[in-house]
């Protein structure tokens, strides 16, 4: 199985949107003004992250380059943050859980439990698949 880099990202109250890599030696951290931004200054980040690592001779070095690209994480609020487009009734409905209660996830005021927060996951994929089949 390839393994990816897995990165935490959270839309900041100003709307910076910032990155931090959770599975690899260190801290791999950049932010920008939008998702895409994002994404190309923690690939510079990570870029430089190597180049360091290269020339300290670092012990974990080969290891790291095994990775095959990045996977980014969000919690439930940062998801409904980050796309403010999506009606959280919507996924409520699709992943039959009470909108009031999937309301409170979004704003942070409850915290899903692992499986609940699975249960959004697959919800919003579901989404995912049924947009990307639409053709204009």
């Amino acid at each position: 199985m390839e393994r990816k880099i897995v990165v935490y990202v959270e839309k900041a109250d100003d709307g910076i949107y910032w990155g931090t890599t959770q599975n690899i030696p260190g801290v791999v951290t950049a932010y920008g003004n939008s998702l895409e931004e994002l994404k190309e200054n923690l690939r510079q980040a990570y870029d430089d992250y190597l180049e360091l690592a290269e020339e300290e001779d670092e012990n974990w070095l080969k290891e790291v380059q095994n990775f095959k690209g990045f996977e980014y994480k969000l919690d439930i609020p940062s998801f409904f943050k980050l796309l403010p487009e999506i009606k959280i009734s919507a996924i409520a409905d699709k992943a039959k859980i009470n909108a009031s209660l999937m309301r409170q996830y979004a704003t942070g005021k409850a915290n899903a439990s692992e499986e609940r927060a699975k249960q959004i996951e697959k919800a919003i994929h579901e989404l995912g698949e049924e947009l990307l089949s639409v053709h204009l």
